[in-house]
């Protein structure tokens, strides 16, 4: 029982380790431009979300761990296959974290994000 106590901590040590290393390579800023045709573009504090949400996948949600790639990669202007356009699928997943976010602080208003 010892052993596999021990085995199960190393591995959970390892699985923890491999997302803050490859949030460590994260970006500072990412800035968000695909689509933007009234709005400004929305520069993401790329470092400082990742730190906070702690886990890659829950933004790059079909990536594999150290193969996150940007959303505009499957998420284009218009919906293609089961993938949802783009737009749909940043308001959905940022403006859906920013509401469920205890301190108020984050923006849920179009100027929050695209600033002027």
């Amino acid at each position: 029982m010892k052993r596999f106590a021990m085995l199960m901590a190393v591995v959970m040590v390892a699985v923890f380790s491999a997302g803050v290393i490859v949030a460590a390579d994260a970006p500072d800023t990412v800035v968000i431009k695909e689509i933007q045709k009234t709005k400004s573009a929305v520069t993401l504090t790329h470092k400082a979300h990742a730190a906070k949400v702690g886990k890659c996948a829950e933004c790059h949600h079909k990536d594999a761990a150290g193969k996150e790639q940007k959303c505009s990669g499957c998420h284009k202007a218009k919906k293609t296959g089961d993938a949802i356009e783009f737009k749909e699928a940043m308001h959905g997943k940022c403006k859906g974290c920013h509401s469920k976010d205890a301190t108020k602080k984050a923006p849920t208003k179009c100027d929050g994000c695209h600033k002027k």
